[in-house]
């Protein structure tokens, strides 16, 4: 079973993406927003995957991280939640979906695509005593004391708006994030996976 390896990116849409090992057999691999922002504009790319494997079809799993893999893991444990809208569930972020589940928040998690009420409510109380969720909650409850990185050059303000605009996210909401950012973030390759995350 795949969970780990380094490969070169040949194709990639919001998605999937199809990536090139040293064995030159191509694979695709199923992501959603939050990885295609992380990696649409690398070369190279390490990745945690998830290999899935029913009585019916294949599929790979690309995840951010770890914690990603681990929670997608414990979604397609849920009647009705299979692969696609599991990964569909985690971009969402998972901060955001651990403090949903916490505060019984469904219309956050219905509004994903391909969520319905009764799996909302599924995955409400099926994840709400996982210790990775409460985990993820607390990590959101620390947000309040968050120190705001107010030093980022308008150019590189300017190009992620544009980046994202062209991505279809709300503009508005895109400079909002901005306004507010954490301090330890800088970079391009780090700020947008991180709106994505917060819209």
């Amino acid at each position: 079973m795949i969970s780990y390896i380094k490969w070169i990116i040949k194709n990639i849409d919001l998605i999937s993406v199809i990536v090139l090992p040293e064995s030159w057999i191509w694979y695709e691999i199923i992501i959603n927003e939050l990885v295609y922002a992380d990696i649409y504009d690398k070369k190279e790319v390490e990745l945690f995957l998830y290999h899935n494997i029913t009585e019916n079809w294949q599929n790979l799993f690309w995840f951010l991280d770890f914690e990603d893999r681990i929670l997608f893991k414990e979604l397609i444990k849920i009647s009705w939640v299979w692969g696609r809208v599991a990964q569909n569930i985690l971009s969402l972020w998972r901060v955001r979906l651990a403090k949903a589940i916490m505060e019984d928040d469904k219309k956050t998690i219905e509004s994903i695509k391909w969520v319905w009420k009764k799996m909302a409510e599924k995955i409400v109380l099926e994840l709400n005593d996982k210790d990775i969720i409460k985990y993820n909650n607390f990590q959101s409850s620390q947000k309040g004391k968050i120190q705001i990185n107010s030093n980022i050059k308008s150019d590189l303000k300017n190009e992620i708006l544009s980046t994202l605009s062209l991505m279809w996210y709300n503009p508005k909401k895109v400079w909002d994030i901005l306004d507010n950012l954490p301090k330890w973030f800088e970079n391009l390759d780090e700020i947008i996976p991180y709106i994505i995350k917060s819209i």
